[in-house]
């Protein structure tokens, strides 16, 4: 494995653990059960899809999304 595909997993490791630690927080509950319901989820999907370069955003443009995502509100990230 090259340098690059190092960086590109940690930096999903990263945004994942973010988005567990958030969501357990926002939503009072367990990081299993937010571990859960986040892999369950599109933006989960693609922010493990490297070709889509979503490793790349800041966890809280992720945050987002996967708020947006919930609120039935994915048309939002069709605009910029």
């Amino acid at each position: 494995m090259n340098t690059t595909n190092i960086k590109i997993s940690k930096s999903m490791q990263i945004l994942s653990f973010y988005l567990v630690q958030r969501m357990s927080s926002e939503n009072a509950c367990s990081q299993e059960d937010a571990l859960k319901r986040i892999l369950k989820t599109m933006t989960y999907e693609l922010l493990q899809d490297r070709e889509t370069g979503l490793y790349a955003e800041s966890p809280e443009y992720i945050w987002n999304m996967l708020e947006d995502e919930e609120k039935g509100n994915i048309e939002s990230w069709l605009k910029d």
